[in-house]
């Protein structure tokens, strides 16, 4: 049947040539059937599968749509699939491409928005960073987020001059993307492989937002650029790095985890230096742990165990927080069988008091329970403190309980409320903190 009809509709179509050929369309979804890659699937291409149909060891310029090197029903299939598809104008690839486009990450949001922390662009410099670029959380189906969808990140695209079609190109199908925070439904820019559609910017727009979703592993990473449509040139790239660890700070009794961040907020200030560096950190008020150590800070532990496969926990606090980082940590290893495989891989206290309730002013000197790497900072209380201090705790850093640092040029006559605001105990906590914890 097939081979009787070929040489009617090849007479009537006639072998025309491929004539002014363009190495790209402006959209994709013209490839294999745009024979004459003209960027429309018409007769003219039908014509070349029919007249070549049958042939073997051919090219995709001889009707090969599939390439396999013959000709035969599947090209007909494909081509006969797409007929009538308009791709677009044709480019030129040896012609100049003057435009620019640009894309810009976000660090992680909290809830419905960023803070306590606030919105933070990834550094230019940090963007192919596979530590320091843009991280972002797993979002598995099943996941619960009481506070709503906060794994997606912000990428903003931006394009010179406006109306230059763009696309995404990505390196990992674990990299989906969607023009709304919360993936409403017809809102996920689609891919073919690792290259989306067009992307859908507002007419005259040079900026368009977008949120960014990881689907894979814990501890994968991805590329995702930015290329004008029909072109293979990244204008820009972000190198995605999917958390593997959860990183908490609680302030002292009283400090709440609020904009903007007072120089006084020791504990606080720190995981503002980690938030730029990569971090998902998240700021606490010490009353979100209870003294079972049950309570928000937990369950957000266990969510980013059990749902999103983060493997590392540190934890770090200042007064009642040091003892709430004692409590947490004792619930987390208590409860270790059903929350699934992680490890408490570092933990800080700066001058830790316990923390049974408000008012509780005894020294926390307990190590936390199967912490394999804890820091410790305490002073020596007196009247101008109303005592309050913390103390050596065994098996500590810097060996063997921790720094005295009342011993120190910069710490002598310190009180309670000046502990964790001297620089050299934050930076020691930024640096250790960062030497035995992954991204």
């Amino acid at each position: 049947m097939v081979l009787r009809i070929l040489p009617v509709v090849v007479a009537a179509v006639g072998l025309i040539g491929p004539g002014a050929r363009a190495e790209h369309c402006s959209t994709p979804g013209c490839e294999g059937p745009d024979i004459n890659l003209d960027c429309v699937v018409d007769l003219s291409d039908l014509s070349v599968v029919l007249g070549n149909f049958g042939a073997t060891g051919v090219t995709a310029a001889d009707g090969d749509t599939d390439g396999d090197q013959d000709v035969d029903l599947s090209d007909l299939g494909l081509l006969l699939s797409a007929f009538g598809l308009d791709c677009g104008d044709p480019i030129d690839p040896n012609e100049p491409d003057l435009s620019t486009a640009d894309l810009r990450a976000y660090r992680p949001q909290f809830g419905t928005g960023y803070a306590p922390f606030v919105r933070t662009a990834v550094d230019e410099a940090d963007e192919t960073s596979p530590t320091r670029g843009p991280g972002i959380r797993v979002n598995q189906p099943g996941e619960l987020d009481p506070a709503g969808e906060d794994d997606l990140i912000e990428v903003t695209v931006t394009v010179d001059p406006p109306d230059t079609p763009l696309e995404l190109r990505r390196t990992d199908p674990a990299v989906s993307v969607w023009t709304t925070r919360d993936r409403q439904p017809g809102s996920e820019i689609p891919f073919a492989g690792d290259r989306s559609g067009p992307l859908p910017f507002a007419g005259g727009a040079a900026q368009l937002t977008v949120w960014v979703e990881w689907t894979g592993p814990a501890g994968g990473s991805a590329d995702l650029d930015v290329v004008r449509a029909g072109r293979n040139q990244a204008k820009d790239t972000l190198t995605l790095h999917s958390f593997q660890a959860i990183v908490m700070a609680l302030g002292g009794e009283d400090q709440q985890p609020a904009q903007p961040i007072g120089a006084n907020l020791g504990t606080f200030v720190v995981a503002e230096d980690l938030y730029p560096a990569g971090y998902d950190v998240q700021m606490f008020d010490e009353d979100e742990v209870s003294s079972s150590g049950a309570g928000p800070v937990y369950d957000e532990i266990v969510t980013a165990v059990r749902d999103r496969g983060v493997t590392q926990v540190a934890l770090f606090g200042y007064s009642h927080g040091g003892g709430s980082v004692y409590h947490l940590a004792q619930r987390l290893d208590a409860n270790r069988a059903t929350i699934g495989v992680f490890e408490l891989v570092y933990t800080s206290y700066a001058d830790s008091v316990r923390n049974n309730s408000d008012i509780d002013v005894f020294q926390e000197t307990r190590r936390p329970p199967s912490s394999q790497f804890h820091l410790n900072h305490y002073q020596h209380g007196s009247f101008s403190d109303f005592f309050l201090d913390g103390g050596p705790v065994t098996s500590s850093n810097p060996p063997p309980t921790g720094l005295d640092v009342e011993t120190t040029p910069w710490g002598a006559g310190a009180t309670h409320f000046e502990v964790e605001d001297f620089v050299q105990v934050r930076d020691l906590i930024f640096v250790e903190l960062t030497s035995h914890v992954s991204r």
